[in-house]
């Protein structure tokens, strides 16, 4: 398939590494899907640049004095609307981003500015080369949303990005796609590497912008259309296409950190209770089922699929929000955002995959989930176009369902048999129309290695108004996973969602 393009698309896809852009390159998403389909057709080239050797030479207490100043913000000269502020390139972000401003009828270049930063202590040479561009940037929301300014979104490193809502701080982090992050080949990160944003106008609800995406298998074209609030909505439409056959890709991918948490044993000898990011995931299929997959970790790879045409959402949840549950004053681990995506277009047949590595402690994402399509293109001209959108807020609620709030577990006493409490919320039939001492039935299936159910019940929980349910496992020896699906029913009607969980010796 061939594209007639402009003139100023076919300068930017013959300059090496894709370094400058023709101004009017692109005005539109239309625009810069021919943009990433010709250039799918050609070499791959990383972005990279030689940074002067004194920011080459960063490290992380040095880069973070390098502040961006307010009243330099892009569009900070248009009234009560969104700005953006630019990052500095240095420690571990050195590839460079170009940003395009598309204002009026026209689009211009914003290029790498010096005197827009304050250096803090550093003693920058006064003939230090200024990099070719920025490394990333955040936005700012009008100061009118909550009187005072608010930075929602950030994207910097590679294709990742992250939001807050207005009550809740950073966390998990999403990114454009997964490039063999399973499947036995190197994973590959494709880069963001241009940006153009629509300008922004005193009164907008959302802020839009466009991003390019090239990496060594994959180009794409993004639009984003972001509202924050106290719940922060991300309209996602993009347009990809395979250079070459990849083992795995991965549509609407985030990735979160789960260290420890109630259902952990052993746990690390830290002060706090739990450490985590996110303690479970949410998958959502027309027609049932709703499940729950407390996050865990172990000594191995941990990998969940759920495979399904019928695909309502997904998304990665901090449920606990307790803070004696953390005892954490600096991260506010209770206040991270969970992210919940809702699939409008090019989301059939597949899995929500999940991925649980193991760690040693907290600064490293170890939990991927994502989208995998069951069929991806044959050829670099045949385009997977998917429209979803990303909602990151406090919870998504499965609907009247009775909601897992906590999964614990142990050993029966003088035994080394298993013993697992789930508590589920009231919802559902919580009883209402039954006599006073009625419980719901609890159903309990084991599946990949040998197990047997010993003892099953549910009794009410006084303290928080719903139900909590025991189960105990024998597991024999030889059995090193085994993978257990628990849920409550009003007689043959389910009224909870599925609880799923992964044993491994």
């Amino acid at each position: 398939m061939k594209f007639l393009l402009p003139l100023s698309v076919l300068t930017l896809l013959a300059t090496p590494c894709l370094a400058q852009v023709a101004s009017d390159a692109v005005r539109s998403f239309t625009d810069l899907e021919k943009v990433a389909a010709q250039l799918a057709l050609q070499p791959y080239q990383a972005p990279t640049q030689q940074l002067d050797p004194f920011f080459e030479s960063l490290k992380y207490d040095g880069h973070r004095q390098i502040r961006y100043l307010r009243d330099k913000a892009l569009f900070a000269d248009l009234g009560d609307t969104y700005r953006i502020e630019f990052f500095h390139p240095g420690w571990m972000f050195k590839k460079p981003v170009m940003f395009y401003d598309m204002k009026g009828p026209q689009t211009v270049d914003v290029p790498f500015d010096r005197k827009n930063f304050e250096y803090g202590d550093l003693k920058v040479p006064a003939d230090a080369k200024n990099p070719q561009g920025y490394a990333g940037f955040r936005v700012l929301a009008p100061d009118s949303l909550i009187k005072r300014p608010f930075e929602f979104m950030v994207f910097m490193g590679a294709s990742y990005f992250r939001a807050v809502t207005t009550q809740l701080g950073y966390g998990i982090s999403a990114r454009a796609v997964a490039v063999n992050t399973i499947g036995g080949e190197p994973e590959e990160f494709p880069d963001f590497t241009h940006f153009w944003f629509q300008q922004p106008k005193p009164g907008d609800k959302s802020f839009k912008l466009l991003a390019l995406l090239n990496g060594p298998s994959i180009t794409g074209a993004y639009e984003f259309e972001s509202t924050p609030g106290e719940s922060t909505e991300m309209k996602i439409k993009a347009t990809l296409h395979l250079r070459k056959a990849v083992k795995m890709l991965g549509i609407a991918p985030f990735s979160s950190m789960f260290w420890f948490g109630e259902n952990s044993h052993p746990k690390p000898y830290d002060f706090r209770p739990e450490v985590h990011d996110s303690d479970g995931l949410q998958v959502e299929i027309a027609g049932g089922p709703t499940i729950w997959r407390p996050l865990d970790v172990s000594r191995d790879l941990r990998l969940s699929i759920f495979e399904t045409d019928k695909l309502k959402g997904f998304g990665l949840a901090e449920r606990d929000r307790d803070f004696n549950n953390f005892q954490d004053l600096e991260a506010n681990y209770h206040r991270r955002p969970a992210v919940w995506v809702e699939p409008v277009s090019g989301f059939g047949k597949g899995a929500v995959t999940l991925v649980e590595l193991s760690t040693g402690e907290e600064t490293w994402d170890n939990i991927v989930a994502m989208w995998k399509p069951d069929q991806l293109p044959a050829t670099p001209a045949e385009p997977l176009k998917v429209e979803y959108k990303l909602h990151w807020l406090d919870q998504h609620e499965p609907g009247t369902l009775c909601k897992v709030i906590s999964s614990r577990r142990g050993f029966v006493m003088d035994s080394d048999d298993h013993l697992y409490v789930i508590d589920f919320a009231k919802g559902g039939e919580n009883g209402a129309g039954k006599p006073k001492d009625w419980t719901p039935d609890i159903d309990v299936v084991l599946s990949g290695g040998e197990g047997k159910v010993l003892d099953k019940r549910v009794m009410r929980n006084n303290e928080t108004g719903g139900w909590r349910a025991f189960f105990k496992l024998d597991v024999p020896e030889k059995t090193n996973l085994l993978e257990i699906m628990m849920e409550l029913k009003a007689e043959k009607k389910v009224i909870s969602e599925r609880w799923m969980y992964q044993w491994r010796r």
